[in-house]
């Protein structure tokens, strides 16, 4: 997510990086990777081939798209790999793309507002 980038920071320094985090919807996410971490960051670098940051509005927009078109509640840190995947920031999808989508730890009033708010944006998507 863009407001806590952890990850894709620490990928571009090519080691553990501390960043300042902001609120965010995918809020599981936050905390850093932490400077002890001894598996996370290595096994990234070597097995992932692409990271890419989603918006708010592109988290908001995949709870949305989850809840309504496949009956699904997510939390925004399930949502942010279906995010990347709405919004075509993946430049190396093929034919074929499983997303694994976990987390439902959101309180129904925020659920709610999030839906009312981006139902009008999920159109077409």
């Amino acid at each position: 997510m863009e407001r806590g980038p952890a990850m894709v920071e620490s990928l571009k320094a090519g080691k553990v990086v501390d960043i300042v985090e902001e609120p965010t919807l995918a809020d599981a996410l936050m905390g850093g990777i932490g400077f002890d971490n001894r598996y996370t960051f290595q096994l990234v670098q070597q097995l992932m081939d692409e990271a890419v940051l989603v918006s708010e509005e592109d988290i908001a927009r995949a709870m949305t798209v989850a809840l309504k078109d496949f009956h699904v509640v997510i939390e925004g840190g399930g949502a942010v790999a279906l995010a990347a995947i709405l919004t075509n920031k993946i430049k190396s999808m093929g034919k074929n793309i499983a997303v694994i989508i976990s987390g439902g730890n959101i309180e129904f009033p925020s659920l709610t507002q999030i839906y009312q708010e981006n139902i009008s944006k999920t159109a077409g998507h």
